[in-house]
């Protein structure tokens, strides 16, 4: 293993979930993904902290819940005016600060100017606020450039370019798979088209699905053009790869939902110089908030006490447990959860409505806890108009939900209400409220305001003062 610090690249996709072939999808084409596979580990239940895309990438950049970092909702006032607090945990200003070129390719999401999250250069984009909105294609060439550049020997440099041997952290992100994917993509359904087995048979939603696989293959063209990058500079045997998406794919019962298919996403991690396993499979749950300290630790740098997530070096490099210590999601020692059971713990606050959710899933069972939500449909408002789509009835009878994965996968068997269950339910209960309580979640002190309530609010109080 190098003695040299290793680089660091984090892809985040938008809305893919685990929609590639590695994953049982052969409607798609996703070639390159599976070059990942072949030189790292493929997580099969790996899991973000929030269906949401700017509260779900603030958990993994950050290694905090969403209400821990303050990213509960959207960077945009007509959606409650979000950013994040924490930015002194950022990736992008803990690597900097500790000797890495940041850089940032593309699109962000976690905050309301990618500047301030300690980003010292920008490719692939506009150069402010989220960076831009363009597709990943192009974006290899650019890195490529980039990395010539910081190649070439030290006297044909200007005094601000990245000396070579200072290592980089290079986060990638695209709206790739964001609806509406027939923009930047063909459809494709030369290979068929997949659709979740919760919905009904509908050329509609066959040629919504087709539009969906082009994005999908797009997307993974452009994953192509950002490895052959990294290859061409020599940059792949000591960098670390973490490719992964924000959140589940943009249908009913999945974006904004904690179901399954609303939380899963893809996630393959490799370091070819660093002693990482290559071509495995990994079955244990996984969470976003676990690549904070794995990425900090694999670098060298101090991990924070506080974080959310645990380790998952020691899985990486043989396959080992992951650290110590509380559930999958970690750091909680109060939560009383067992290695023998491990869970991992959801969340939801704002996006186009307020809809105040938590839930926790082991291996074979998930409890959700809706707060107090306007609605009790599951489809988010955005897909709402889609209610027709549904093979069974959509409407939510109890606050409180309990699936058994195993003989339910599609989570379509609310368990709250039959007596034989009632244990389970409790215990689950009582593991979310311990993790709620050790997590400080804001949740259980009451409705939580977004920060645009809070201003009008003010704005309101002054005005009425005046008169």
């Amino acid at each position: 293993m190098s003695s040299v610090r290793p680089n660091v690249v984090v892809f985040i996709s938008h809305d893919s979930g685990r929609f590639l072939e590695q994953y049982g999808h052969d409607t798609v084409q996703t070639p390159n993904f599976g070059r990942l596979a072949e030189m790292g580990t493929t997580f099969d239940n790996a899991f973000c902290t929030t269906p949401l895309c700017a509260p779900a990438r603030s958990a993994l950049l950050t290694g905090l819940f969403p209400h821990q970092n303050g990213m509960m909702g959207l960077p945009s006032d007509t959606l409650g005016g979000w950013d994040l607090v924490r930015k002194e945990r950022h990736l992008a200003r803990v690597f900097r600060e500790a000797g890495y070129e940041s850089v940032l390719c593309g699109f962000e999401h976690e905050t309301h100017d990618f500047w301030s999250a300690g980003f010292e250069r920008s490719l692939h984009g506009s150069g402010d606020w989220h960076n831009g909105g363009l597709p990943l294609a192009g974006a290899g060439r650019e890195i490529d450039d980039w990395l010539a550049q910081r190649r070439e020997p030290a006297g044909s440099r200007t005094p601000s370019d990245a000396a070579p041997e200072r290592p980089f952290y290079l986060q990638i992100g695209c709206q790739d798979t964001h609806r509406e994917w027939s923009k930047t993509s063909r459809p494709f359904r030369d290979r068929g088209v997949w659709k979740a087995p919760y919905l009904i048979e509908s050329e509609e939603i066959d040629a919504e699905m087709s539009e969906q696989q082009g994005a999908i293959n797009t997307l993974d063209a452009g994953v192509g053009e950002v490895l052959d990058a990294l290859e061409a500079n020599g940059a792949l045997e000591n960098t670390i790869l973490i490719f992964t998406t924000d959140h589940g794919i943009d249908f009913p019962r999945a974006k904004g939902t904690l179901f399954d298919p609303g939380v899963e996403v893809f996630l393959f991690a490799a370091w070819t110089g660093g002693g990482w396993s290559s071509g495995v499979r990994e079955e244990r749950l996984v969470s976003h908030v676990d690549l904070y300290p794995t990425l900090l630790e694999s670098c060298g740098i101090a991990v924070p006490d506080d974080c959310a997530g645990r380790s998952l070096v020691p899985m990486l490099r043989d396959g080992g447990s992951p650290s110590a210590g509380g559930d999958v999601t970690g750091g909680v020692p109060d939560v009383p959860a067992t290695d023998s059971d491990p869970a991992v713990y959801f969340e939801k606050i704002y996006h186009d409505n307020y809809d105040p959710m938590r839930a926790l899933r082991t291996q074979r069972y998930k409890y959700v806890l809706n707060f107090d939500a306007q609605t009790l449909y599951d489809v988010r408002i955005a897909t709402a108009p889609r209610y027709n789509w549904f093979r069974f009835p959509i409407k939510k009878d109890q606050r409180e939900e309990l699936y058994d994965l195993e003989h339910d996968p599609d989570e379509s068997n609310n368990l709250v209400k039959d007596p034989a269950s009632d244990g389970l339910r409790l215990e689950l209960k009582q593991r979310l409220a311990a993790w709620m309580q050790s997590t400080n979640d804001p949740l259980l002190e009451g409705p939580i305001p977004s920060p645009y309530h809070l201003r009008i609010s003010a704005e309101m109080k002054e005005l009425a003062a005046e008169g």
